[in-house]
């Protein structure tokens, strides 16, 4: 882990920007959700900057989020949303600039005798669950379709299970963003529109404030209840990613507080169950390059994860000292780097407590690569 020093001043940071990040994709991290942006243009001023998205994400003005990209340092550029200009670009002002410092907090040393230090029993994840989906993952989408059925055969009425799509009603995004359910017991009584229960939407204040015209619409449609939950996916830096929704609106019955809880027990399962079937133990050693008392970087050759890594946000792993038990940590992906022979360089940030015992043990290996290697540049 390295410190970071801040650009402040306004030629400075026109001249990261204009020299270092024109054009070029950046990782955006917001709300727990994350996808590729490009700076296309810097405004004059020299401190806003216009950048295309594939994804659009239902920010407001003051909204702030991060973008970062790996160069000779690590960069960060920490934004403020300013309005949309197109369906896919938007101009942001950049608040900070913070770059890594060279010097480390914890230094890596160069591991110089083959085999002394490898990575194996890599869990991770056989695809990436993530907020923004284009495409449903088989496994996702086999999931959505077999509890869907369950949860008609509940109901006595089609309800839909789906990730969030770019077009979806104003009540989609509303739920997809706020992690809360949609439910309105009675479509036909503007006062079921109204709710201040912790998790529920408050649809007047939230969504629409004309719950009278609402409330007509639905007699007229012969609505009785409508009832939206996100589908809530905790990923391995326990962060919630809403990727998908659960939609009904009932025309034979009223939907109930215990169908409620029916539905939600449903989704929980589901979710473990699509948890479980995605992760992949691969047994094979890799070789770890340099190792500090906070991270590692090691190389990959295994093809899966050379194409699956790069996109993960963290992995569990055991790290193995020669002729020793090994250390089993979580550790986050903070770099990952694609050689010309179709290697996978990769750095590793440790996660997790150790026990006094575990921490110990470490500090000596540690200790025993220094006087054996050299500091990592």
């Amino acid at each position: 882990m390295r410190p970071m020093d801040q650009i402040t001043g306004k030629e400075q940071k026109h001249h990261v920007i204009l020299h270092y990040l024109m054009n070029q994709e950046m990782k955006s991290n917001w709300n727990g959700q994350t996808q590729t942006m490009t700076v296309t243009q810097e405004l004059p001023g020299g401190e806003e900057i216009v950048v295309d998205w594939s994804e659009v994400w239902p920010l407001t003005q003051g909204s702030t989020f991060i973008l970062s990209k790996l160069l000779a340092r690590y960069l960060e550029l920490h934004c403020t949303f300013v309005k949309q200009l197109s369906p896919h670009k938007i101009q942001i002002h950049v608040d900070k600039v913070l770059i890594a410092k060279k010097e480390r907090l914890n230094p890596r040393f160069t591991i110089t005798e083959e085999g002394l230090v490898n990575v194996t029993n890599i869990v991770s994840s056989k695809t990436i669950i993530e907020a923004n989906m284009f495409n449903i993952p088989t496994l996702v989408r086999v999931n959505f379709e077999d509890y869907r059925k369950r949860m008609m055969v509940r109901s006595g009425e089609a309800g839909t299970m789906d990730i969030f799509k770019s077009g979806l009603e104003r009540k989609f995004d509303v739920v997809k963003s706020s992690h809360k359910i949609l439910f309105i017991k009675d479509a036909t009584n503007s006062e079921s529109y109204r709710s201040d229960a912790e998790g529920f939407i408050n649809y007047e204040d939230e969504i629409d404030e004309q719950v009278e015209k609402l409330a007509m619409v639905a007699r007229d449609k012969k609505i009785k209840s409508e009832l939206i939950v996100p589908i809530l996916y905790k990923n391995e830096l326990e962060e919630i990613i809403p990727i998908g929704y659960y939609w009904l609106q009932t025309k034979d019955n009223f939907i109930t507080d215990d169908d409620l809880t029916f539905y939600q027990t449903q989704i929980a399962e589901m979710i473990e169950r699509i948890k479980d079937a995605n992760l992949m133990t691969t047994v094979e050693k890799f070789p770890v390059l340099d190792l500090s008392a906070t991270g590692l970087k090691l190389r990959i050759a295994n093809s899966s994860l050379v194409e699956t890594l790069p996109k993960q946000k963290g992995i569990l792993l055991e790290l193995v000292f020669k002729l020793q038990t090994p250390f089993r940590f979580f550790g986050k992906i903070a770099w990952a780097r694609k050689e010309d022979s179709g290697d996978l360089l990769v750095g590793v940030e440790f996660s997790g407590k150790r026990t006094y015992a575990e921490k110990v043990r470490f500090e000596e290996n540690i200790e025993i690569i220094k006087n054996n290697g050299k500091s990592a540049a």
